[in-house]
């Protein structure tokens, strides 16, 4: 939220902004969620991927 008052000059102590605890444990649990979901064909794959800034590439962590 600092940052944020730092930079923009706005005041965001109002927003919860859903940190990850284990980013790739939260990938693998939407993915699940998805794998679940009777909307979506088994023979569909399904991947989930973290986009990396520093690299600027995307990391797949599960497909299913």
């Amino acid at each position: 939220m600092t940052k944020i008052r730092d930079d923009l000059g706005a005041d965001a102590s109002d927003h919860d902004f859903l940190p990850f605890g284990d980013l790739e444990q939260s990938v693998v649990d939407d993915v699940a969620a998805v794998r679940l979901s009777d909307l979506i064909p088994d023979d569909i794959p399904v991947t989930g991927a973290i986009y990396e800034v520093e690299t600027g590439r995307l990391k797949e962590i599960v497909r299913k």
